[in-house]
């Protein structure tokens, strides 16, 4: 059984491929009227600032966190 890919890996692949396998020029990449183009580096703008920090009785503990 094949493992199925999530859908920002299935993005960053498209970009590849529209790259022509250069994850440089992906990088560098300036088509903004993409739809996939927030999405180039693998990663979803709309977490940005999500999970990361913990805090516990009002302590910022994010230097414990890896």
């Amino acid at each position: 059984m094949e493992k199925t890919k999530s859908p920002l890996k299935s993005i960053r692949e498209k970009c590849l491929d529209c790259m022509g396998g250069q994850p440089k020029e992906v990088r560098v990449c300036e088509s903004i009227d993409c739809a996939l183009y927030p999405y180039k580096f693998g990663k979803n703008p709309n977490r940005k600032g999500i999970g990361g920090k913990f805090t516990h009785l009002g302590k910022d503990n994010s230097e414990n966190v890896k």
